[in-house]
């Protein structure tokens, strides 16, 4: 079986190599783009769209997925980053899983990060607001490394390493800082480590157990709400009563007439009333055929 035809690999949802208007990952670097700007035109949109463990708490869940695509306005590298690692590691699982998936994938990953946030805050007391994509590109980096294990990277642009052991060290450099704090030793680094192991754990389980995120909202979609349905009368009812035109013998010279025209000039020389004609005579047919 080739890669293509496994269940992983589809192009079904508009692959990303037929262009910007077709690639979600495309769309996901442009919104950052957007947000980020906003931020350095206007202030108020961090503290809008930021992960903020209070405002979580008082209703204004929709944080726990905006946050993701806010960055530091000080800091180019911090939007850079995230977007380069987007652009490397999700176009490859774009054309695998699909548009529709990918982008469910970030928005789920960008979620699972928020939590995982939110339950270190609540656990520390700690109200500090969060940004970044990290969180979702940890998922993406963690998806990534489960098909492609041994896939080289050039850390610090300069050692070459298996993207397996690059993620052990993110794991490494992550869980440490949040032990030491579930310990209460030490402060904040200003860095949302819970974030980022909530990406990869969620990028882990996400592949280990084959979840497909599409098929959950393929499911919403066809929730609908209740139709009223009419009663259909029994077959003894007839509300349909026919003209005189439509007796048998009548009926049947009009059909023998129609369908020499049809073999004489062809079915498109028919008029509206002869194709009216033969679909009486169709359901005439059928009707005969119920009642033998």
């Amino acid at each position: 079986m080739g890669i293509y035809n496994r269940d992983y690999f589809r192009n079904d949802q508009r692959p990303w190599r037929e262009g910007w208007l077709a690639s979600g990952f495309k769309w996901i670097v442009a919104a950052n783009i957007v947000v980020f700007v906003l931020q350095i035109l206007v202030p108020d949109v961090t503290d809008l769209l930021d992960l903020s463990p209070l405002l979580v708490l008082h209703g204004q869940v929709w944080r726990l997925v905006t946050y993701a695509f806010c960055h530091d306005p000080h800091n180019p590298l911090h939007i850079l980053f995230n977007m380069l690692f987007v652009v490397w590691f999700g176009a490859t699982l774009e054309q695998m899983y699909g548009t529709r998936e990918f982008v469910l994938f970030y928005f789920v990953g960008a979620f699972a990060s928020g939590l995982a946030h939110l339950a270190l805050a609540l656990a520390l007391k700690d109200p500090t607001p969060a940004i970044g994509a990290s969180g979702a590109v940890m998922a993406i980096v963690a998806l990534y490394t489960c098909h492609f294990p041994k896939h080289e990277v050039y850390l610090f642009l300069m050692l070459r390493v298996q993207i397996r052991f690059l993620v052990l060290i993110y794991v490494v450099f992550d869980l440490l800082p949040v032990l030491r704090a579930l310990n209460g030793d030490g402060g904040s680094d200003g860095v949302a480590h819970a974030a980022h192991l909530g990406g990869l754990a969620f990028g882990f389980a996400y592949h280990y157990f084959g979840f497909r995120l599409d098929r959950g909202w393929e499911a919403i979609k066809r929730l609908q709400a209740p139709r009223i349905r009419l009663k259909r009368p029994p077959e003894s009812v007839r509300l349909y009563e026919p003209s005189e035109e439509d007796h048998s013998e009548n009926l049947d010279v009009k059909v023998d007439a129609i369908l020499e025209k049809i073999q004489a000039h062809g079915e498109a020389s028919l008029t509206d009333q002869e194709r009216e004609v033969l679909r009486r005579a169709s359901q005439r047919y059928k009707e005969n055929l119920r009642n033998r």
